[in-house]
Order: C-alpha cells, then structure tokens, then sequence
C-alpha cells in the first residue's frame, strides 16, 4: 500500500516538473520572441546599429542573397514607419549600401529606394541645403555602383567619347551597353533634376539612347542637354543626327541635313569656311525654298510639324547662336560687358547679318538675347 502511495507522489511530481518545465519553456520562449521583436523594431527605428558591409558579408554565412532581402524587407518597415516624417533619409543610405553589396544584382533598391534619397518635399520635410546636396550625392555613389554591375563600361566610355548619335544608335559595337536603358536614364535624370549637371546629364542621355528599347526622347535629350551645357558645335551636330535618323517620306529635308553636316566639318573641324553673315543667310534662304518646294500647298506650319524638319531646324538655331555669341565676344573685349541681345549687336556692326529663327508669329517671334542667369545667349518668344 505505502510503494503505491509512493508511486502516485512521484508520479505527480513528475507531472508538475513537467508542468512547470512547459510553462517555463513558454514563458522563456515568448520573451526571447519578444526581445526578438524589440530587437528587430528597434533595428529598423534605428538603423545606425546596422553592420558594416564587411560584418554583414562574413556573417551572412554564404547567404549573402538571402541576407540582403532580410535588410530589403526591414528597409519597406523603416521606411514605412517613417514616411510622414521623412526621416528615413537619414540612414536610408546605409540601408542600401549594404543591400546591394550583400547582392550588387539585386535591383529592386536601386530603382525604388534611391529615387527617394534625392527628392525633397519641403511640405513635410525639413532639411538644410547641405543635407539635401549630401543625400543627392549618396544617391549618385549608389546609381554609379549600379552602372558598373548592369553596364558594359568600355562600351560606356566609347559612347561618353562619340559626339555622332548616328554612330551611337547603328554601330553593333555601341549597342545596348546596359543591361536596361532605366539604369542610366535615371542617372542622367539626377544629374540634370537634382545636381543641375546639363554636360553629364547628356552623357548619360547618349548611353541611354544606345540601347534598343530605350525612349525616344534620350536622343533629344541628349542633344538639348549638351545645349544647355553651350557646347553649340556638339549640339548642333547632334540634332542633325537625329534629323538624318527619323524614318519618314522626306527626302529634301535628310538631304538638306546632310548638306549642313558638310558645312559643320568645314566650319569647325578643317576650318576651311567662316562662320559669317553669309553663311547664316545662305542657310536661312536655302532652308526656306526647300520649305515651300516641299510643301506644295504652301502651308508651312504643316511642314513645321514635321519630326526632321523640326530637330534641323533646332540646329540652325544653334548655328545662329554660335554666330551670335562670337560677335558678343568681340563686344565684350571693346566695351567689357555683354551685348543685351542681338539687335543691339546688329544696330552697332558687330553682325551685319540679324539671324531669323523658324519660330515666327504675327507679333511676336524668336528673338536672341543675353541672358544674365547662365551668362550665355538664349532665346524667347518676344519682339526686339
């Protein structure tokens, strides 16, 4: 009687060890859960204890891919829990620095995240012109980085070299340098947006371009970026390329755009013709029978809105710019201050020839002027 007394005390014994043991094991559980959480929530609220790239990569065990889409994932929740705030920016960086290092060919972070390390919304956001320029910064390191993963880069520097978008566009040793054209059509968007770089926004709009399925508008944009950048010879070369290679039923115009090409290497590389008045006349003239010769019903409006004859009628203008901003060179070492516009130029025989732009309207035109803001001559719809 008393062995089985005993055998039920330690049965029940045993029972509560087990209890206590499950419960134990429960509450140990859901407080390292916890901490689990807190740990993490406070990962993501603070990302300055994010590890350095070096630590995250010989810690990640072989796992790099996978530990690269963990800080993917907590990125989303600081991002998310910060939103309103803007204070994601602070360390968001950090965050897709060591993403795309742990998988330089993951590029989800480089196309989502980074677009929102330059933008700035002063509604909700409150930083200095120095954090701003800094975040822009970070942004380029980071598109840099994806360049280098996802791009050809002897095929970059070809193409960074070759001033002929025709070159650029058919020759097989320039084709698709990128992986996708988004890669380096969002750098140049920085740099042109954000950094109010006109000269390497173009490069970036030529590398954009290069690739097949790239947008139309690289081609222009790379042909008014360098506009931007007053660099008329490049310019106006290039919106002749872009004339030359729009597929359309217009013969005179891709003949006309071949003609002005022969002058431009006359001009500007052998040097062998001055760009006078003459010159601007001649093309002026030359350029307005073959208007009229083309377009039967005489409606030269219509003709306008043609795609060639609208990018050569951009490099004529250009032409004419250069003409103008040599002369404005002449006035400024006689009177040491720029010409006001172009009429003013004419009035006292510094051009004997005042260009017309194709943009004209019943009272009001095209006009060239100085503009103070970028110290270079432009252009507006006025009247001198």
């Amino acid at each position: 009687m008393k062995t089985n007394n005993k055998n039920k005390i330690i049965k029940i014994i045993i029972l509560i060890l087990i209890i206590i043991s499950l419960f134990a094991f429960y509450k140990i559980n859901n407080l390292n859960y916890s901490k689990y959480n807190e740990i993490k929530k406070n990962l993501v609220n603070h990302p300055e204890f994010l590890p350095k790239i070096n630590i995250a990569k010989y810690t990640s065990f072989g796992f790099s891919n996978l530990r690269a889409d963990i800080y993917w994932l907590e990125s989303i929740q600081y991002i998310w829990s910060n939103t309103l705030s803007a204070q994601y920016k602070k360390y968001l960086y950090s965050m897709l620095n060591i993403i795309t290092e742990l998988n330089p060919y993951f590029k989800h972070p480089y196309i989502i995240w980074e677009l929102l390390l330059p933008d700035y919304n002063e509604r909700y956001e409150n930083l200095t012109i120095k954090e701003q320029k800094k975040h822009i910064n970070q942004a380029v390191m980071l598109w840099l980085k994806w360049i280098k993963n996802f791009c050809n880069l002897k095929k970059i520097n070809l193409i960074k070299n070759e001033t002929n978008l025709k070159k650029i566009w058919t020759d097989k040793k320039y084709e698709n340098p990128c992986k996708e054209y988004e890669i380096p059509y969002y750098l140049a968007y920085i740099y042109h947006f954000y950094k109010k770089d006109p000269k390497t926004a173009s490069l970036y709009y030529k590398i954009t371009s290069a690739n097949k399925d790239s947008i139309k508008w690289s081609k222009i944009l790379a042909a008014i970026m360098t506009w931007k950048w007053w660099e008329r010879e490049k310019s106006y070369f290039m919106f002749l390329n872009i004339a030359q290679s729009i597929d359309e039923k217009d013969p005179i115009c891709k003949q006309f755009s071949s003609t002005l090409k022969n002058l431009w290497i006359n001009i500007f590389i052998k040097k062998k013709i001055p760009l006078n008045e003459n010159i601007i006349k001649n093309i002026w003239n030359a350029r307005d029978k073959l208007l009229w010769k083309f377009n039967e019903d005489k409606e030269k409006n219509w003709l306008w809105d043609t795609d060639c004859w609208n990018y050569l009628n951009k490099a004529i203008r250009e032409l004419n710019l250069k003409y103008i901003e040599n002369a404005d060179k002449k006035y400024f070492k006689k009177y040491w201050k720029h010409s006001i516009n172009a009429l003013e130029l004419y009035k006292k025989w510094f051009i004997k020839y005042l260009p017309i732009d194709y943009q004209q309207y019943k009272n009001y035109w095209i006009i060239y002027e100085f503009d103070k803001d970028t110290w270079h001559y432009n252009y507006k719809l006025w009247t001198y």
